[in-house]
Order: C-alpha cells, then sequence, then structure tokens
C-alpha cells in the first residue's frame, strides 16, 4: 500500500520540530517506519544519531522488526529503538554511581515495592490490611510522575490513604537508596537529574543524538517530557506523533496538554494531520466522530474512512446485565455458528474488570471459549518468581525480600520464628540479613539460641549463594550456570513432592527451563559488551512490569478493558455497560470533573471494530444483592442517529431473536 498524501509529507519532514496528528487507524507505525528508514537511506543520516521511543516493550519490538524488513541491519547500528525507561535504564547503567548508588543497583517490581511498603506500615503500627500498600504506591508514584520530586513531593493529604503516603516517603526513598535499589518511577526521576546535575554527561549525549521521535506522545507525563528535553538539549529535530482524542491516561499523570500546547513551545513546526483510517467502516468511524466531537479543547480534525458499509453500529438495550450478556452472547454464538468472525476476531469491551462476571457466565454456559486479557501470564507462576528471586539473591545479596520468599523453599527448616530472630538481629545493627547469616557462619557464639541444625543450613545457604556469585562472574556462559543453579537448588524434588499430578509437575519444571531459554536468547542477542546477570535481571523487571503477552494462535473470545484495548483492534467489538456510573465513571460524576477523558475512553472503544459495532446498556444492574436502576450514558444521545441505530430491548424481543436464530440455525443444518 502507498502512503497517501499527509503520510509522505509526515515521511519527507526530516529537519525541525514536526507534530503529526494520528488518528486512529490512520497508519502511524507505517509512517514512523517510513520516516526513519528514509532519514536513514535516503538522506544519509546514520542511524545512531536517532532515538524513537515509545511507551511499551511490544510497540518497542514491533517498530524494531518492521524496520529490520526496510534497512539492512549493518544500517540500524547505534539506533535507539526504546521505552522511556528502557532509555532511562541505558544512562542509568552508564553513570548511576554519579549519584552515590553501586553500579549492580536492583530494578524493584510491584511486588517488591508492595513488600517494601507492608514493612514501613507496620513500623509506623498500621495494619497493611485497613491501608493497602497499592493505595500508597499508587499515590507515590502519581507524585513522582507528575511533580518530578521524591522526598518533598506534596500530597493531597484530605483523605487517609494519602496522608500515610505523605509520611511514609521520605523512609520509602532513603529504604530504597539502602538497599541499593530503584522502582519504576526512578527510571525517568534519576536520569533526569543526572542531567541537571552532571552538564557533561549530557552533552555527550547531545553530541551523540540529534534526532528524536516520540510515539503516542498524547501519553506522556509531564516528567517525561522534561526528561527528554534534557537528554535532546538544544536539538529541535522532534517528531512527535499522537492523538489528543485518545488520551486515556490520565490516571497515570499522563498531560494531554503536553501535545495541545506543542505548537506554542515550537511557534515554527510542521503540523501534518493524517485523517484517513485504514481499519472501520465509514458508519463506524462518523459514530466515532459524533461523539469525540463533543470534547472541549481537542483540535479539530474528523477522520474519515473508505470503506463503504450498509451495518450502521448498533445500540441496544435491556433490562438488566443478564439480558445484557445473553443478548452479547447470543450474538456471538450466531456468527461463530455461521462462521462469519473467529473468536480471537471478536471482543467484549467493558469500563472495569468486575464487569467481565455475567459475559463469562454467559459464555461458559454455551460452550464458548474465551479468554479474560490481563489474567494470569508467566511470571506470575510461583516456581518462576521462585527462581527469579535466587537470581536477584545470588546478584545482590542484600536483597532482603528476594531472600524472605526463598529462606525456606525448598524446605530447611528455617521456620517464621528464625527469621523474626534474624530479621530484628539485622535491624537492631542496621546490616541485611545476610551480613548476620555471615557473622553465624564466622562464629559458632553469635546468636547462640539459633539450633545448631539451622546453622548448617544456613552455612549451606551461604555457600550455594557465594559459588553461584562466582560462577555467574567468570563463565562465558550464563544460561548453564543458571541452569546448573536450578539443580543445585532442588526445585525439580521439591516441585514433584508438592504435585501429586505428574503433568502439572512437568509444567512447572518446564517453565524454570523456559527461563533459561529466556537466559541463553538474551545473551545471544548484538550487544557492544557481554552481558552480566544484572542486565538480565533489569530486561526481566522490565518484562515483568509490560503487558502480559498475549498468545499468538488464540483462538478465543477477547474479553478486556478499553484502556487494555487501546492499540487492538478487532472484526467485531461489543461496547457493554453503558451506562452512567460506569461511563462516565461514579467518581467522576461524584467528584463533579470534566468527563473529557472518560469520552475519550468510549472513543478509543468505538474506533477498534473493523467490520461491525454494538453498543450496550442495563436498564438496572445489580449491587451488593440489590436491583438498583440505571440511566444510560449521557454519550449515548451524542451519537449521531444517522449511522446508529437504537434498539429498546425487552425480553420478548430477546427471545424472539432466539427463535429466529434457532430458525437459521436449522436452515444452516438443512443446507
Amino acid at each position: 500500500m502507498k502512503l497517501n498524501p499527509a503520510q509522505m509529507e509526515a515521511v519527507n519532514t526530516i529537519q525541525g520540530p514536526l507534530l503529526v496528528f494520528a488518528g486512529a487507524g490512520s497508519g502511524k507505525t507505517r509512517v514512523i517506519t517510513n520516516r526513519i528508514a528514509h532519514m536513514i537511506q535516503n538522506k544519509d543520516i546514520s542511524a545512531g544519531k536517532i532515538v524513537a521511543l515509545s511507551f511499551t516493550n511490544k510497540s518497542a519490538k514491533e517498530l524494531a522488526e518492521r524496520l529490520r524488513k526496510m534497512v539492512p541491519r549493518e544500517k540500524l547500528k547505534g539506533i535507539i529503538l526504546s521505552t522511556f525507561h528502557s532509555l532511562g535504564l541505558r544512562i542509568l547503567k552508564e553513570h548511576i554511581a554519579k549519584l552515590g548508588y553501586h553500579e549492580t543497583f536492583l530494578l524493584f517490581n510491584g511486588g517488591d515495592q508492595e513488600s517494601f511498603v507492608s514493612e514501613l506500615l507496620k513500623i509506623k503500627k498500621i495494619d497493611p490490611k485497613k491501608v493497602p500498600p497499592k493505595e500508597i504506591l499508587r499515590r507515590i508514584s502519581y507524585a513522582k510522575n507528575t511533580m518530578g520530586l521524591s522526598r518533598n513531593a506534596s500530597l493531597d493529604v484530605s483523605e487517609e490513604f494519602s496522608l500515610v503516603a505523605q509520611e511514609l516517603f521520605p523512609m520509602y526513598e532513603d529504604g530504597l537508596k539502602e538497599k541499593n535499589a530503584i522502582d519504576f518511577d526512578d527510571l525517568i526521576l534519576l536520569p533526569k537529574r543526572i542531567l541537571q546535575e552532571f552538564p557533561e554527561v549530557a552533552e555527550a549525549y547531545h553530541k551523540k543524538y540529534q534526532y528524536f521521535l516520540v510515539d503516542e506522545f498524547q501519553d506522556t507525563n509531564q516528567l517525561q517530557y522534561q526528561f527528554l528535553s534534557l537528554f535532546r538539549g538544544e536539538s529541535d529535530n522532534l517528531c512527535v506523533v499522537g492523538d489528543d482524542d485518545q488520551s486515556i491516561y490520565a490516571f497515570r499523570g499522563s498531560n494531554v496538554e503536553l501535545i495541545l500546547n506543542f505548537e506554542r513551545e515550537f511557534p515554527h513546526a510542521k503540523i501534518v494531520r493524517l485523517l484517513e483510517n485504514y481499519r472501520s467502516t465509514r458508519p463506524i468511524i462518523e459514530a466515532a466522530h459524533s461523539l469525540i466531537k463533543n470534547n472541549k479543547g481537542r483540535k479539530e480534525k474528523q477522520l474519515f474512512s473508505r470503506i463503504q458499509s450498509d451495518d450502521n453500529v448498533e445500540y441496544y438495550e435491556t433490562a438488566d446485565e443478564k439480558e445484557e450478556a445473553i443478548f452479547v452472547a447470543s450474538r456471538i454464538q450466531s456468527v461463530l455458528i455461521k462462521n462469519e468472525f473467529q473468536g480471537n476476531e471478536i471482543a467484549i469491551l467493558f469500563r472495569t474488570n468486575f464487569q467481565s462476571r455475567p459475559f463469562e457466565e454467559e459464555l461458559r454456559n454455551r460452550n464458548i471459549p474465551y479468554k479474560v486479557v490481563g489474567g494470569y501470564n508467566f511470571f506470575d507462576r510461583k516456581e518462576v518468581r521462585d527462581c527469579i528471586c535466587y537470581l536477584r539473591y545470588v546478584a545482590n545479596p542484600k536483597d532482603d525480600y528476594s531472600l524472605l520468599r526463598i529462606i525456606n523453599y525448598p524446605k530447611r527448616g528455617i521456620g517464621p520464628t528464625t527469621v523474626n530472630k534474624l530479621q530484628e538481629e539485622a535491624f537492631s545493627k542496621g546490616i541485611s540479613i545476610f551480613d548476620v547469616f555471615l557473622k553465624i557462619v564466622e562464629d559458632v557464639d553469635y546468636l547462640t539460641e539459633v539450633k545448631t541444625k539451622v546453622r548448617q543450613e544456613i552455612y549451606h545457604f551461604v555457600e550455594l549463594v557465594e559459588t553461584f556469585k562466582k560462577k555467574f562472574s567468570l563463565s562465558p556462559k550464563l544460561a548453564p550456570v543458571l541452569k546448573e543453579m536450578i539443580t543445585q537448588i532442588g526445585f525439580e524434588r521439591e516441585i514433584s513432592i508438592e504435585e501429586s499430578d505428574e503433568k502439572v509437575s512437568k509444567a512447572r519444571i518446564f517453565n524454570l527451563s523456559e527461563l533459561v531459554n529466556m537466559l541463553a536468547f538474551f545473551e545471544n542477542e548484538e550487544r557492544e559488551e557481554k552481558p552480566k546477570i544484572f542486565d538480565f535481571l533489569q530486561r526481566l523487571a522490565l518484562m515483568m512490569e509490560d503487558e502480559p503477552k498475549e498468545e499468538e494462535k488464540d483462538r478465543r473470545v477477547q474479553l478486556l478493558t478499553m484502556h487494555q484495548s487501546k492499540g487492538l483492534e478487532y472484526d467485531l467489538v461489543f461496547l457493554v455497560g453503558l451506562e452512567e456510573g460506569i461511563l462516565p465513571n461514579s467518581r467522576v460524576i461524584e467528584e463533579g470533573e470534566a468527563v473529557d477523558e472518560e469520552r475519550r475512553l468510549l472513543y478509543v472503544g468505538m474506533t477498534r471494530p473493523r467490520r461491525k459495532l454494538y453498543l450496550t446498556a442495563a436498564r438496572s444492574r445489580r449491587k451488593f444483592g440489590e436491583q438498583i436502576a440505571s440511566d444510560p450514558s449521557r454519550f449515548i444521545k451524542e451519537l449521531s442517529r444517522d449511522v446508529v441505530l437504537y434498539f429498546p430491548l425487552e425480553k420478548e424481543d430477546r427471545e424472539a431473536e432466539t427463535l429466529n436464530f434457532l430458525e437459521e440455525l436449522e436452515k444452516l443444518k438443512v443446507g
């Protein structure tokens, strides 16, 4: 497919600031890859001068894969195609010592952070069950991302959780530094500090990189933009690609004003609008535009589609959520039997996860395979997390959180009472638990209350850690060392004891072999220096934060939130639960906030389908067992009646539909 005139204009604009408004389905990835290929192959710009940033590892990987098909591999050498966080990690690997950290720093994942905050809450005599660590971390993260501050960030202390978060903030930051650890937000904050406080570092990057591109720019937060500005310096060769109509991550700190004010910051910027949608039919695009045009402060633009269809968008109101689920499931069953769509070409999108239950139940009743996207994934499996914790502990024996998970797995007879004694001793002396282990090994009179058998187990554990620390450091290949460590620890024996089902046992052991495979693949990637075990752990931490990988050959109907659907597309989409209090969300209504972001969220959902879109709502819904009347979402009234058909669906209508469906089925059987 050739590039259209607007796409060609974006590809050919290389020098100076460029803002590309890329509407849903307008081929922005093609534009980005063609632009980079054009710079390297036709403009003789060295790939080593180009930085292209995206927001997920998945999209950065897709960008790299497409470019490799367009540009010879040797010509791509030195290019940065990564996320903001991966770029930050790259800078920290080179310069974190300037901020007083050791070079072998630890990147905390979500589980590590929660364990740490739980410990801080207990120190403050606060019950983690009453003040969930996740809530504290959410507030800390939001403050760090929106204010770019750490210890001194001022939170809204008008409610209890924020008050606690404000109190724990300095302890959290000091504790991370003490453990030579950083969290995910620090991957932006700390590199920003380095670029600010060490001009010679910033200058070296300014000389090296001169062309910058940011995808999904509407999702950028203020902190990320400040980091990028410091990284690029005086260069105004900045191309940003995005769509203010698809900005749906304000709750994570993203700032839509950055894309809206780009022209003010760069008055000489070239503006290109990609308005032709290549994904959806004309009625779907017109319906979506009739909604989004009601947002205030947006950049005026109207998507169009040349894909003609007589199939309008359909809106159905049902009696309650059960009837809604029956209607959706019956439509899905019908198209599957007629072979109009495959299961994985169909999606049910909802505002929040709790809405999935009635649809899951009804799909199960009809034996329709489905998948709730974003559920259980590889890194959530116990044996995988246990093995990663061993790896982390061998790499950094000051990592008490990993230790507490693995100290008695496989079982060593080091029970909770002993662990509490060890923790108390470490805390009172201001040292790590591993330092306590070393003292026990070296001095038989140290902590005499620790029994002889337990002391022997501690000795073996220390020996294991020291042995593999040395092996990972000296061995030419890391993967065989990890394989040996898994055997030495006794994972296979322990899993066999835990699992009576041999198939389950083998599957869990296979997961560990997959981890070894991952390390082998990681080692074989092209890079300037031989990777260390810290590099692999940092890669794992980034992957564990990113979206779960979807199965390539999954044929199931997909159930997911509208937030999760961004960037995806399906042939047939059901947008469900379109009621006041759900979309727009009750919090937005109660707090009197602008509903623009909620409208953008619905717009994102409406622009996912290629061929057919259904919208549904229930006139009543159960809440805590009580049936409560609900009103249709205010957004329904904004949709154009020219392309949206309205069907209030009574029970008798649904029964008539079922009869029609059964008649159609009989005809198919006869045919």
